[in-house]
């Protein structure tokens, strides 16, 4: 009852929304003077006084369109517009009844009309494989940023982990004006660039350098933007400096502090970034609001080392310190010759103490490891990264992209551990106290050759990478295992290793496509890949004559080699109409596979030789402008690495000793993919079904057997019949007049698995299922307020065969609720509100928590400053436990969590940019033209 009562409002929301239902319909049929239909022509009503859009329709493949909107009482223009015919505009005093405009006759654009002056564009235009919206056609406050823009653009989704889709498509490339906004994924881009300074945006699908280049269909089926800035405002600097200072927490002050300075020249872009805090702000962020404090909206640019970001409400484990600076610079030399180079630096200390409970399952009898651990880890990380492209003419281009990555790692832990039965009989106890450090070195560059033949789709690819790194590393241990049952010696170590590994890949390919018919192609390729891997462990033993680590010991020491050389001819077809893409590639993989290692004086290799298909195929199938179905199959093989193969002992853990298995096949699969779309423009409405499943034919599983004293010996086996199968839904709908934008939508991912392995020798299966729906909604009211709830739960249950526990199961609920007001003027206040229940923990750990962020923030001198107060976990009740179900384990842990705080900041921005202050006018097109309008 109370989860049903927990939801009632926001149900009773979304119920409220649908009353804002529309009653006037303007409805025709667009032809040429032909009369034939013309397909996907914007129809748009906006206001005359400021242009300000008010609803749009595409015509459809019979020309037809239908635009619902209430009754509007002031002036309005009713525009046809269309690449290649004259605009027709029609004007109207007040709208207050429906209007049936027959046929609509364009002519052909061939001298401009004397009496209508166009300033601006269509708010939506579809030019071939581009969907691109007229960033001016909708309304956002005058100090938005770009992400702000896209929630408003019909078809766009951004979630609560900042993930954007397009129509169902995953927006996995953002790019300005063509070109890489420090990386790919333009967080930077999103939450400071400033709307205004937007012409276009433009949704693609997300295409290879060579597809761009050949102009091909791409074969991702994920989407890419391109944000487009005026030639006129592509010219000027921004500024936005930040820094605070908040609550002492363990003797400490809470701090951060971030500056983003971009430099604009035409072509040239200079960005310069730094940021330094002790709030768990791994990646940079500068949220308008909450800056970066995790757990609120902050999204994280993230490079270099481990990343993060605010994943939700009490995400993270420990607490992190991070000091990070990046430079990016992009320029157009002379034409056809691009470059972007960036350079980032990022320096991280993280502390965390956990406490883990883990139910161990086995066919004879469960058994329970608790343990308790405090570590703390250094890591330092250069990244540095040049994109070069050189069109050499119309038909030839040559792309370059090497990265440089160092990055030194320093790790020390502190733990004690223990096993045990149900009634607390103990098996083994350990304590530990170890120390590692790690310095390694990463090359890695890409070169693609691209020429075209013809201008018929005859092209020629010839691409080669390259993935080069060292690491070295020193390691001390200082450990004790204790063991208990029976006569098993206890292990004692105080030891020190020192490590190195070489790891080396190549890979070429050539591929040549010949056009069979003005619809289909033909691929021959290619692939050579080329990998050589050492990794050589020496331990020593301390000694304590000479009070060093001196003693060699020959038992946790190895060298390991492994060298793998692939070959994959293959052939491909493509073919591709207007509603039809497909392709398949099929060949055959032939890799040669060795792996060596000396150990204890012995020398151990295995040799094989592995041929498997090589399939890769993809059918898509546009039904109409609205809808689109895909489906895809890969079939994919795993090599078995030269721990899984090489029959010796590791015994560099005193718990778990690892032995190789030669006759290890490869793991080999089937993956398929199912998806439909389908999202309605006029309507803001939009679903999309996916479905993906990956069989096994041949799967490398762990085969482990324990002891008396659960020490565990583990080697490998190849399994069939495991499989993974999901199925992913969403529905979204959305809202806009007058003041009021209204946006809701729900879903639901469904997932069942089955995963198989060896326990004492026996086989298991655990058959897991999830079910996770959700729902959510927003209510923005004009430039007064906005209002986002939110709620899913998570249902999981999985199953066990030949182990003495037979099911195991729990639910997690989520309610979030975000709130942000914009009155007084000057003033903004957000609240970020989150409620989690874990169903089915462990006794000690606790279920549930709130976690409650808010901030106010004042603007001054013209909004050029701001002054913001922001508390992270307002109610002090932030917890880092969590549940998860393994097939093998269920684990129940604790982890340190950042607790509340009060931070004072201030956000200095500075922007100038082209002819104007950023006060374009963002109504849409704004038209001049003389005459009286008529009423409806």
């Amino acid at each position: 009852m109370k989860k049903i009562l927990s939801i009632l409002p926001f149900l009773i929301m979304l119920i409220s929304f649908e009353s804002f239902s529309q009653n006037i319909q303007l409805k025709g049929k667009v032809v040429d003077d032909t009369k034939s239909p013309i397909v996907e022509m914007t129809v748009y009503l906006s206001k005359a006084k400021d242009s300000t859009l008010i609803q749009y329709a595409t015509t459809d493949i019979s020309g037809l369109f239908s635009i619902d909107i209430k009754a509007v009482e002031e002036s309005t223009y009713l525009t046809f517009s269309y690449l290649g015919f004259k605009d027709r505009i029609e004007k109207f005093d007040k709208i207050n009844q429906s209007k049936d405009f027959g046929e609509v006759i364009m002519e052909p654009d061939s001298d401009l009309l004397s009496e209508i002056i166009i300033v601006t564009d269509a708010p939506i235009r579809v030019k071939n494989d581009t969907l691109e919206f007229n960033a001016s056609s909708f309304k956002v406050r005058p100090d938005a940023n770009v992400e702000a823009l896209l929630k408003e653009l019909p078809g766009v989704e951004i979630d609560a982990n900042k993930k954007i889709t397009v129509n169902g498509k995953e927006v996995t490339q953002i790019l300005v004006n063509g070109k890489p906004f420090f990386n790919t994924d333009g967080t930077i881009a999103l939450q400071n660039l400033p709307a205004d300074l937007i012409k276009k945006v433009q949704v693609t699908d997300h295409k290879t350098k060579g597809e761009e280049f050949s102009g091909r269909k791409a074969k991702s089926d994920n989407a890419s933007i391109n944000l487009t800035i005026d030639e006129a405002n592509n010219k000027g600097l921004m500024a936005k400096l930040s820094a605070g200072i908040g609550s002492i927490i363990d003797d400490a002050n809470r701090y951060e502090s971030s500056g983003l300075i971009n430099y604009f020249k035409g072509n040239r872009k200079i960005s310069v970034l730094a940021s330094s805090n002790n709030i768990n702000s791994e990646g940079f962020s500068m949220d308008e609001l909450f800056d970066n404090m995790g757990g609120g909206r902050s999204q994280m640019f993230s490079f270099g080392g481990r990343s993060g970001g605010p994943g939700g409400f009490g995400s993270g484990t420990g607490i992190t310190r991070t000091n990070m600076a990046g430079v990016n610079y992009s320029d157009q030399f002379f034409k056809g010759f691009e470059t972007n180079a960036s350079y980032y630096f990022k320096d991280t200390q993280n502390k965390n103490n956990n406490r883990s409970r883990v139910i161990n399952l086995l066919p004879d009898g469960d058994f329970i490891t608790e343990t308790e651990s405090q570590r703390l880890n250094n890591n330092t990380n250069h990244n540095a990264d040049v994109r070069l492209e050189y069109k050499i003419n119309p038909t030839t281009q040559l792309f370059v992209n090497p990265k440089i990555t160092a990055n030194n790692n320093e790790f020390r832990n502190t733990s004690a551990s223990k096993s045990m039965d149900a009634d607390g009989n103990l098996f083994n106890e350990s304590n530990e106290k170890s120390f590692s450090t790690a310095d390694s070195f990463t090359f890695k560059n890409s070169i693609e050759f691209n020429k075209k033949l013809n201008d018929k789709g005859k092209n020629f690819s010839l691409s080669f990478e390259n993935d080069n790194s060292k690491t070295t590393g020193l390691g001390k241990t200082n450990s004790a295992t204790l063991f208990y049952q029976g006569d098993q010696p206890n292990d004692i170590r105080n030891q020190e290793e020192k490590s190195n590994s070489t790891d080396d890949i190549y890979t070429i390919t050539a591929e040549y496509s010949q056009p069979i018919s003005e619809k289909a192609f033909i691929d021959l390729g290619y692939t050579f890949d080329y990998n050589n891997k050492t990794d050589n462990l020496n331990t020593f033993n301390f000694n304590e004559d000479s009070n060093s680590f001196i003693d060699f010991n020959d038992r946790l020491s190895n060298q390991t080699h492994t060298n793998i050389i692939t070959n994959t001819p293959y052939v491909g077809l493509n073919y591709n109409t207007d509603k039809v893409e497909w392709f398949v590639n099929s060949g055959v993989n032939i890799a040669n596979f060795n792996a060596s290692a000396f150990y204890m004086s012995n020398d151990y290799s295995v040799d094989r030789k592995f041929i498997s298909p090589y399939i890769r195929s993809n059918f898509r199938y546009k039904l109409d402008k609205n809808k689109n179905f895909n489906i895809g199959y890969n079939y994919n093989v795993n090599n078995p690495n030269a721990t899984q193969i090489l029959p010796y002992e590791r015994l560099n853990d005193p718990l778990q000793t690892y032995i190789g298995n030669r006759d290890l096949d490869q793991a080999k699969y089937h993956s398929l993919r199912l998806g439909f779309r389908n999202y309605n423009f006029q309507m803001r409405s939009g679903w999309s079904i996916f479905a993906n499943a990956t069989f096994y034919d041949s799967q490398i599983v762990s085969s482990t057997l324990f002891d008396e004293n659960r020490k565990r010996t583990t080697t490998y086996e190849n399994v069939s019949g495991a499989f993974n199968t999901g199925l992913f839904f969403h529905w979204s709908k959305s809202y806009k007049f007058d003041a009021h934008t209204i946006r809701y939508g729900a879903g639901t991912n469904i997932t069942f698995n089955k995963q198989k392995g060896f326990a004492n020798g026996v086989l298991y299966d655990a058959n897991e299922l999830s079910f996770s729906p959700n729902i959510y909604g927003s209510w923005d009211y004009g430039e007064l307020f906005t209002i986002a709830p939110s709620y899913n739960v998570s249902f999981n249950n999985t199953k066990y065969s030949n182990f003495q526990l037979a099911e195991t199961s729990f639910v997690k609920h989520n309610i979030m609720l975000q709130t942000t007001t914009y009155w007084p003027e000057n003033f903004t206040w957000g609240n970020d509100f989150g409620y989690t229940y874990n169903s089915n923990i462990a006794p000690g750990f606790q279920r549930d928590f709130f976690l409650w962020n808010t901030a106010i923030s004042y603007a001054f001198l013209n909004k050029a400053l701001t002054a913001k107060v922001k508390v992270y976990d307002l109610l002090n009740q932030n917890i880092g436990t969590s549940r998860t179900i393994s097939p093998t384990a269920i684990i129940d842990q604790e982890n340190t969590v950042l607790e509340r705080y009060i931070m004072f900041s201030v956000t200095w921005k500075f922007n100038q940019f082209g002819n104007s202050s950023n006060n374009r006018n963002r109504g849409g097109s704004r038209m001049m033209m003389p005459g009286r309008g008529r009423e409806l």
